[in-house]
């Protein structure tokens, strides 16, 4: 089933490290392999790295006319947040009200860049998996 797997897009992941309570996200680009960002945020929760990391991937193909516009994820918390525009956190983080504004602001830019749900199962990890299982 591997043959399926996406070749085309950006691939992008967030984790949670409990043992140093390091968040972070990252992104790769599907065709290349090649990583396009990785950023660490300090202690969030993976939710939140997930959905920044998808946030990031948008602002990217915006910034960089990237094509096809088609992210990957295998969050589908990251998912909802993103197609709600408001995440569900308690947390009091300042990049996530950024976020929010920046995918309210942008609608009619993001309207037309896909949010795909990485099968696991099916494709293995993700290319941008930070391996902080």
């Amino acid at each position: 089933m591997l043959n399926d797997r996406p070749s085309v897009g950006i691939a992008t992941d967030g984790a949670h490290s409990a043992w140093n309570g390091v968040t972070a996200y990252r992104a790769v680009d599907l065709s290349t392999g090649k990583e396009l960002f990785h950023h660490t945020l300090g202690n969030k929760t993976v939710n939140i790295g997930e959905f920044l990391g998808v946030v990031a991937a948008i602002k990217y193909i915006i910034e960089n006319n990237y094509s096809p516009p088609v992210i990957y994820t295998d969050s589908l918390t990251a998912i909802t947040w993103v197609n709600n525009k408001k995440t569900a956190s308690r947390k009091p983080v300042t990049d996530l009200y950024r976020a929010e504004i920046f995918l309210k602001m942008m609608t009619s830019k993001i309207e037309h860049i896909s949010i795909v749900h990485w099968d696991t199962k099916l494709w293995g990890e993700s290319p941008a998996d930070i391996g902080n299982k």
